[in-house]
């Protein structure tokens, strides 16, 4: 149960790094695209952060930092949710 908790945490963290990245990134891009192109991009900086932090012994940190988005992934998601229907 934890491992599905931290999951869906670091799937949310994930998918803030890649709506932010993509909104400087990608501006003019349809919303469903941008959706799916955040998400390659957020697994990709999630996994390179858990790699790096494994890599120096700080794995703690790292998990630390990811989990901490989390909360703004829920807000990132919002926001794109009402930008989608906007469009």
């Amino acid at each position: 149960m934890i491992l599905v908790v931290v999951g869906v945490l670091l799937a949310l963290a994930a998918v803030s790094l890649g709506l932010r990245t993509t909104m400087l990134v990608m501006p003019g891009v349809p919303p469903n695209v941008r959706l799916i192109a955040s998400s390659l991009i957020g697994t990709i900086l999630t996994a390179a952060t858990l790699q790096i932090c494994d890599r120096y012994r700080v794995h703690d940190l790292g998990l630390g930092l990811l989990l901490s988005l989390a909360p703004v992934g829920v807000y990132d998601l919002a926001k794109w949710w009402l930008h989608r229907r906007r469009s």
